[in-house]
């Protein structure tokens, strides 16, 4: 199993609003993942483009992944009431709307309305997921990757097996 390695962006420490310039530099410089947590939850996940492509390979079985829960009625009417309103780094369903700017980096939002890709120079370099899809995207690749023989691999074992002894025959 690899080491799990993540930078780790507590929302009271950072910028109002989010600098995804710089989370979006500091996935793509390193390859790790930029966990935003709020209260010490992790809230949402940056992903190198690689490791979500790598992931979503894995869990090509008909499942549907998890999509995060919608927002209750009341979520919404403090920021319509002109309250203040800190981005935390949550995902929810937003509109199709202009790709917005972030220094080198373009955000957009997936035709899911959840998802959130970062490109540099036309190529993704980053993805936002919730972290609830992250942990279920982990979890499901996992387990279909440790039960997954190449065909090189699957024809040795048999020819392992068909030398061995009868069991009970030793």
């Amino acid at each position: 199993m690899e080491d799990l390695v993540e930078i780790v962006v507590e929302r009271q420490y950072a910028s109002d609003p989010i600098d995804y310039e710089r989370l979006v530099s500091l996935v793509e410089s390193t390859g790790e993942r930029v966990v935003l947590t709020e209260q010490s939850v992790p809230v949402s996940v940056l992903l190198p483009a690689g490791k979500i492509a790598e992931l979503e390979h894995w869990v090509r079985v008909p499942f549907p992944s998890p999509g995060p829960e919608a927002q209750s009625e009341g979520e919404g009417e403090e920021e319509a009431s002109g309250g203040t309103s800190w981005d935390v780094g949550r995902l929810r369903v937003e509109p199709l709307a202009d790709p917005e700017e972030y220094g080198p980096y373009t955000r957009y939002v997936r035709a899911d309305g959840w998802r959130v890709s970062f490109a540099r120079g036309g190529v993704m370099v980053a993805v936002q997921l919730d972290a609830d899809e992250v942990a279920w995207l982990e979890d499901r690749a996992m387990h279909v990757r440790q039960g997954y023989m190449s065909p090189k691999q699957a024809a040795a074992f048999e020819e392992f097996l068909a030398r061995q002894p009868p069991v009970g025959g030793q």
